[in-house]
């Protein structure tokens, strides 16, 4: 089976949110980094900031859902998850708004082994469907 990789909806909203955390943090922390007098004190501020908009740009640029022969891999930044789509036990639209590897509120919740549950939120929810040979059920 070919390698099919979704990328995740992304609300406008959460765009805005999180470009505006990073504007944020960067004001911030300089500010704070100007007024300390130690220079290393200095340094280690720019560098939280540096990490945190890093961290927050991944989340951004990389989260995306491959379907890779019979493993769902779901990517998030630096976070990552391997879902056998032989284990799906079904897929349910969902609004949820508890944290999870989606960038929208356009999401489905994924049950899989032994009480395990991922949501995600392809752009393309029809595509992503075929591909892990699926149907959406009832969901909240």
């Amino acid at each position: 089976m070919m390698r099919k990789r979704f990328k995740s909806k992304i609300d406008r909203w959460l765009m805005l949110l999180l470009v505006v955390i990073m504007a944020f943090e960067i004001v911030v922390m300089s500010i704070a980094a100007l007024q300390t007098p130690d220079p290393r004190a200095a340094i280690g501020l720019i560098v939280t900031a540096l990490l945190i908009i890093a961290l927050i740009g991944s989340l951004l640029i990389g989260t995306h859902y491959t379907v890779d022969g019979n493993v769902l891999r779901v990517a998030s930044g630096p976070f990552h998850w391997k879902v056998p789509i032989d284990q799906i036990q079904s897929v349910e639209a969902t609004r949820s708004p508890l944290s999870s590897p989606a960038l929208s509120l356009d999401r489905m919740r994924i049950r899989y082994s032994k009480n395990r549950r991922i949501m995600v939120s392809p752009a393309d929810k029809a595509g992503f469907l075929r591909a892990i040979g699926q149907e959406i059920g009832d969901g909240e």
